[in-house]
């Protein structure tokens, strides 16, 4: 049986696509084996009675300083390549390398065997410096070119990296889709349930505007989307969740009230039981000044919550990106709020949206409905 190896050195609950690609790859016959962390014991043990192996490594805290994160990244490195030293791979496994960091630190290892590169966000040509001491002689187009499958979340990047590294072939898209079943949000756990229980009582009646996402200065402007549902009828609200940060403590100071919500991170997918609780989804990318990665990623965003809105058929809104216009444009699912995006402008996008929900409604299953996740997965590991 082809086995296929993970490798991740961030903490795999926090990348809800990831998880995706383990949960289909246990469905299409091969045996997957995630080389990483994986913090949410529960669900691991249901990933593993599907057939899922989890080799331990090191856990890489983001927030340690600079020499402890140096030394848990050069430990994950020895660890990994100790485990695929002792794996007795064959020519029918494949190794799937995820984000970029992870490739930085594993690059020596391609090459030696069937290697598939996943890249998340673009990036830049050369390494920061960080990066850069723990891999002196590392070059982006010579490992690329080393690779057997390179795979990027988004058209445009693929296009971009394509021509950036004069690669011979365009890479792989494979959009970040979570597929989760309908029966996993059933066991739900105590604190979930209690938080779920605790928003319910909060929008009950309501109209529900939704943001779920990282907190990021600069990239995600929410302030606005605030204003703008504290400036609608009272049968509206704002849920804002995701993961806690500066920007995060400072807008839940401002704005909190009974009709605006904060809500911490849920470890997925029990996330998904407060994003099917939305009339409209929310979506924030503004590029920031400085490397072009921070302008490229935020116009070619690749969101996964774009397909867990859509999966419930909750249609979207955002600020105006070629990567969200232009996907509203083909299904119908959303719209964008013209720039330089004010609260009177997403008060007329939220209200332009409800009058005509049941048709967006439909564009956003539609969306859902259009990637064909197996298919492109089992196209990477032939």
């Amino acid at each position: 049986m082809k086995r296929v190896f993970i490798i991740l050195k961030e903490d795999i609950m926090h990348y809800p696509p990831v998880l995706t690609i383990l949960r289909l790859l246990s469905q299409m016959g091969t045996r997957p084996v995630h080389i990483g962390v994986y913090s949410d014991v529960a669900a691991r043990k249901k990933f593993e009675s599907e057939g899922v192996e989890f080799w331990p490594t090191v856990a890489y805290n983001g927030e340690a300083n600079l020499i402890t994160k140096f030394k848990q990244q050069l430990l994950f490195k020895s660890q990994v390549k100790r485990y695929l030293q002792n794996a007795d791979i064959t020519k029918d496994d494949r190794v799937w390398i995820i984000q970029s960091e992870t490739i930085v630190l594993l690059s020596d290892i391609i090459g030696k065997y069937k290697t598939i590169l996943h890249l998340f966000e673009h990036v830049e040509p050369k390494l920061n410096w960080k990066y850069r001491l723990l891999n002196p002689s590392y070059d982006i187009a010579s490992v690329m070119s080393k690779a057997d499958k390179i795979v990027c979340c988004e058209y445009n990047r693929a296009q971009i990296l394509k021509g950036m590294l004069q690669l011979k072939e365009l890479p792989i898209v494979l959009p970040n889709k979570v597929v989760v079943e309908d029966e996993e949000l059933i066991d739900i756990p105590s604190d979930v349930k209690e938080l779920v229980e605790f928003v319910c009582s909060k929008i009950a009646n309501k109209k529900v505007i939704l943001y779920q996402g990282i907190f990021l200065d600069g990239e995600r402007k929410l302030e606005e989307f605030c204003e703008a549902v504290s400036a609608l009828p009272d049968d509206y609200a704002f849920i804002a969740m995701g993961k806690g940060s500066d920007m995060y403590d400072r807008l839940k100071k401002q704005y909190e009230s009974d009709r605006i919500i904060f809500i911490p991170f849920i470890r997925p997918p029990y996330h998904l039981l407060i994003t099917k609780l939305a009339s409209i989804g929310v979506l924030s990318y503004f590029p920031r000044k400085g490397q072009i990665a921070l302008t490229l990623n935020p116009l070619y965003c690749a969101p996964n919550k774009i397909f867990e809105y859509a999966k419930f058929g909750i249609p979207m809104i955002s600020n105006d990106i070629p990567a969200l216009k232009y996907t509203y444009l083909e299904y119908g699912c959303g719209e964008c709020i013209p720039y330089p995006m004010r609260a009177d402008q997403i008060i007329s996008t939220i209200e332009k949206v409800i009058d005509a929900l049941p048709k967006y409604k439909q564009g956003a299953m539609n969306y859902f409905d259009s990637v064909d996740m197996k298919g492109i997965i089992e196209s990477i590991i032939l």
